[in-house]
């Protein structure tokens, strides 16, 4: 059902639903380029409308990522240019302070909108005693006071509660749009064990690709598109 509410509303909207803040320049003469396109494959539904008034939409949706871009286009020779309009902002972890832990975890990670817990964080933990590991950092901070967070570890293997006995650098991500941050050392932020390091999760503009610069050329049916964040091929649909 997902796949199918996604086509339609990329390959049979009207253009006017979709139209950019700023009016594109208009092509001198219908480009070859111009149509919708089908990148559809197991599980992951993909579709392209390139219109002749010079503006475009691309939107993917697999599994828990659903992506989308719009912008305007223009035509040199063989190749067609892309540029998102407005160009999205990209979310982003970002240092936001310290708080008294007390008998709290050291590291936790918010949303930057309302301060309410970001559940959908990992972090890369390297210690002062070598350990390090990877590990989903739940709603109640990282590592979690809950006895039932590492009943599933196997016994032979320590837990984050006894493993690590200071944490020196911290690494965010958000998996599903791959989301990093940068490495934070965590003395160079003030942090001292006792106090809990908190970490905001601005989304901005998730779930908007930026298209800026991509470029494509048109082969055998197919629209092939480089510079995006993954390689696209598409095949062209029939026209109406």
């Amino acid at each position: 059902m997902k796949k199918s509410l996604l086509l339609c509303t990329l390959l049979l909207a009207p253009a006017a639903n979709a139209e950019p803040e700023t009016k594109a320049p208009e092509p001198a003469e219908e480009s070859e380029f111009v149509g919708r396109y089908d990148g559809s494959s197991f599980e992951t539904a993909m579709g392209m409308e390139i219109r002749a008034d010079g503006t475009f939409n691309w939107g993917v949706s697999v599994g828990a990522l659903d992506m989308r871009a719009s912008g305007t286009w223009n035509e040199q020779g063989d190749w067609i240019t892309f540029t998102s309009d407005p160009r999205p902002v990209a979310p982003e972890f970002g240092w936001s302070g310290l708080e008294q832990a007390g008998s709290g975890p050291w590291l936790r990670i918010v949303w930057a909108s309302n301060g309410e817990p970001f559940q959908y964080g990992s972090a890369t933990v390297t210690c002062k005693n070598g350990w390090s590991t990877t590990d989903q950092v739940p709603m109640d901070g990282w590592p979690s006071k809950d006895p039932d967070t590492y009943n599933s570890q196997p016994e032979d293997e320590p837990s984050a509660l006894d493993a690590c006995d200071e944490p020196e650098t911290v690494t965010l991500r958000q998996g599903v749009y791959d989301v990093r941050s940068e490495r934070y050392v965590l003395a160079d932020l003030g942090w001292t064990p006792g106090q809990t390091a908190r970490f905001e999760f601005h989304r901005n503009d998730l779930g908007l690709a930026d298209f800026t610069g991509v470029t494509g050329y048109l082969e055998d049916g197919f629209i092939k598109l480089q510079g995006a964040e993954w390689p696209l091929e598409m095949r062209k649909l029939p026209g109406e």
